[in-house]
């Protein structure tokens, strides 16, 4: 961007053996715009633009040159000034250039011509749509400024960042509005106005006693329209503008009434529900929330089961049947709003693990374990709770066939071979409670 710098800071000065420039300005007032841009061109170089916008300005106030005004450009332009910075590029390339001016300067005018392609584009742009569209007279103000109402609905361009608009006509509610402009963006901004009710604006009636107010603020226009002035814009501050945050770590507890169905080869295939009834179950979870929707995890599950409904169909049973569950998994989830309540879908891989003990007709002691790789889906209602608490009701299965992984069932010291099971799944109905904390 500075290729030519030294090429330009000697043809700002240049001009000076012109007659058109010592008609303007003295030596003394040369050398001091020498200077000047020399300290520019240094503060420039060095990335402190705000103090080498002013030096290239006060050169410019003594000594008119595209040059200078080519560095102001730059100068904005990396300030993120973009809508004074195309400006400025303007004024160079529509620098007229007399007959005999240095060749510095026309440098400057094709430089600020390219520079000005390249910065243009990157100037967003605000729409303001009022709605309703029937509104009488509606005035605008960004930034505190008063804005002509003939730019409502139409393209204004903006520096980037933070903003404030107003928008207010007679008889209507004012409303105000923060929103974030980014470069290169055209951003669309709905304003609803809210009649307000029991208010009633007439023409006044002159000789009767009516008056004529003035015109509203920023409209510009001669105070001769007989409609009242709108009501004052709403005091305060705006209204907070809320971040998103796009990740965050989660980790938490579940609590909830597991119930297992299906089948259990044991030594053959039985029902589940025969040996093992529900029982209460826990969970501790833990993970990753990621592109603010996404969240990925583990779960470790473990529930104690309750007596089943007919633990005679074990062959040889006695009593003392006893049996508990636990689960590793992980899981995906997607929550459609983690802002708000919301709803919550899971799918994930676990394995699964079941031993059942009990006592046989003999008086001795009889165990099996199983394991089982299973597929997990939940859903849920996800519930914020402020900004570190996420409440989630949620329902699961876990669905898969049992298999024995080298334990089969015992009896003193004689092993039975078991063979794997049709199917079985494990529901489990509960609520989980997290702590977030915001990436």
């Amino acid at each position: 961007m500075r290729t030519l710098a030294f090429l330009l800071l000697v043809g700002t000065f240049t001009l000076a053996g012109s007659p058109l420039a010592l008609a303007q300005v003295t030596d003394a007032e040369r050398s001091a715009a020498r200077q000047l841009f020399k300290e520019g061109d240094e503060l420039q170089r060095a990335g402190k633009f705000t103090e080498a916008l002013d030096k290239f300005g006060k050169a410019q106030q003594i000594f008119s040159a595209p040059t200078n005004l080519l560095r102001i450009a730059e100068c904005q332009a990396a300030l993120g000034h973009l809508v004074e910075s195309t400006e400025s590029y303007r004024a160079v390339v529509r620098t007229p250039l007399p007959a005999g001016s240095p060749p510095a300067f026309q440098a400057a005018v094709d430089q600020a011509r390219g520079e000005l392609t390249q910065v243009e584009p990157r100037v967003p742009r605000l729409v303001v749509q009022v709605d309703p569209g029937t509104v009488p007279n509606p005035q605008m103000q960004i930034d505190g400024q008063a804005v002509p109402s003939a730019l409502i609905g139409e393209p204004f361009p903006l520096d980037p960042g933070q903003h404030k608009v107003l928008v207010y006509a007679p008889g209507y509610a004012s409303t105000e509005q923060s929103f974030v402009l980014k470069e290169h963006e055209t951003k669309t901004l709905p304003v609803s106005l809210k009649a307000m009710s029991g208010v009633t604006y007439a023409a006044g009636t002159p000789g009767t006693g009516g008056t004529t107010p003035p015109p509203p603020p920023g409209d510009g226009s001669a105070a001769t329209t007989s409609i009242p002035p709108p009501p004052p814009p709403i005091e305060g501050a705006p209204a907070p503008v809320v971040k998103r945050s796009r990740a965050g770590l989660l980790f938490g507890l579940h609590l909830g009434f597991e119930i297992p169905t299906g089948s259990i080869p044991l030594p053959t295939s039985i029902n589940a529900s025969d040996i093992s009834g529900g029982g209460l179950a826990y969970a501790f979870d833990g993970g990753l929330r990621f592109a603010r929707q996404w969240y990925v995890g583990l779960t470790l599950e473990h529930a104690g089961l309750g007596a089943g409904k007919d633990p005679a169909q074990i062959a040889n049973y006695g009593s003392n049947i006893s049996s508990d569950t636990t689960a590793l998994g992980l899981l995906l989830a997607l929550i459609t709003n983690p802002d708000k309540v919301s709803f919550y879908g899971a799918v994930g891989l676990q394995n699964r693990w079941y031993n059942v003990n009990y006592t046989d007709t003999a008086g001795q002691p009889k165990s099996g374990s199983y394991s089982s790789g299973e597929v997990l889906l939940g859903v849920g209602l996800w519930i914020p709770g402020g900004r570190s608490v996420r409440i989630l009701p949620e329902a699961t299965v876990g669905l898969g066939t049992f298999s024995v992984p080298g334990q089969p069932i015992t009896t003193g010291s004689s092993t039975t071979t078991t063979q794997g099971s049709p199917g079985h799944a494990f529901f489990m109905l509960g609520v989980g409670g997290y702590y977030n904390i915001d990436l």
